[in-house]
């Protein structure tokens, strides 16, 4: 394992797991449909970053793109939206959605391994049939790979945020090596909280402070959720625990993730902040909009929790997890 394995990185978005595994990798490329994300991508990176619908891109192109190199490892997280494909007569079915033109490139370039990354609730996910997804998405990889699948919290991983995610890893079944759950690096009194990363109170532009019309809207609907002993309200961060997910959706009102300093004082988090709750480095570039960069931060894998994954699974390959 002395030679640094080539990896190709699918849906890659503005590149969370490219950036975990480029010292351990040989990456030699990124793809993903959104332009704004692949122009962030390659601003960050050297090597090649396509824009490209893969329902549309055969992977016999990428092939011929990259000088038919060898692809040792695939990694990516096709987007849980791609369940839901319109048109189709079960659209809750995986064999319908965008994880085909994942397992499209697996059965194709026949990697050593690959790695699946996925929100938690994949493995919760039913067909119009009631079969569960996760079974579906099993089925197609066991045809050729020993797989593990692991319920991970990117805190475990060196990340100050307490976000859940599904990882899939499937070693060749040719290789002899069956992959064992991956362990937390940190215990729960381990983890990184959230106030390491805020930048000082003093720092911040007073635009990410909410009003006090936003304020008191926050207090009327927690008080109707208490009654109602239901609901989903504005979040507020205990500076000594990791932070909650950081969703896509953040740009919206940023009430999933809020900085308390008193009852009158309530923040959002600027775009450095979420960058580092994801673990990107502050330099790291985004393109577009604030909107757009916030969508691509929420979309993105943790960085450092992609470098632990991608350490698992050098040393799983080796024999030596």
């Amino acid at each position: 394992m002395s030679n640094k394995l080539n990896l190709i990185d699918l849906f890659c978005g503005c590149g969370g797991l490219t950036e975990g595994l480029k010292d351990q990798f040989n990456i030699l490329c990124g793809v993903d449909v959104w332009d704004k994300s692949i122009d962030s991508y390659t601003q960050n990176h050297d090597h090649l970053g396509l824009v490209k619908d893969l329902r549309e891109f055969p992977p016999n192109e990428l092939d011929e793109m990259l000088n038919k190199q060898p692809v040792d490892v695939i990694v990516g997280g096709p987007p849980c939206q791609g369940f839901s494909i319109a048109g189709k007569r079960d659209a809750s079915d995986p064999r319908n959605s965008l994880f085909m033109e994942f397992y499209k490139y697996i059965k194709y370039f026949k990697p050593k391994a690959f790695i699946m990354e996925n929100v938690i609730g994949i493995l919760s996910m039913k067909t119009q049939a009631d079969i569960k997804v996760i079974d579906i998405i099993m089925d197609k990889f066991e045809e050729d790979y020993n797989c593990c699948i692991n319920k991970l919290y990117t805190s475990d991983f060196e990340v100050p945020q307490n976000r859940r995610r599904t990882i899939i890893v499937g070693i060749r079944k040719d290789l002899n090596i069956i992959p064992q759950e991956i362990s937390p690096i940190l215990s729960k009194l381990q983890r990184k909280p959230v106030g390491d990363v805020l930048q000082p109170r003093e720092t911040v532009d007073e635009k990410y402070f909410l009003s006090k019309k936003a304020i008191a809207g926050i207090n009327k609907r927690r008080e109707k959720m208490k009654n109602k002993k239901y609901g989903f309200g504005a979040q507020f961060l205990k500076f000594d625990k990791p932070s909650y997910t950081i969703p896509a959706r953040y740009w919206k009102d940023g009430y999933d993730a809020l900085v308390k300093y008193s009852d009158t004082e309530i923040r959002r988090l600027t775009i450095c902040e979420l960058k580092r709750i994801q673990s990107f480095p502050d330099d790291y570039i985004l393109s577009g909009s604030k909107k757009d960069q916030i969508i691509q931060i929420g979309n993105a894998v943790a960085c450092r929790f992609a470098h632990h994954i991608g350490k698992y699974l050098i040393d799983t390959l080796a024999g030596e997890y």
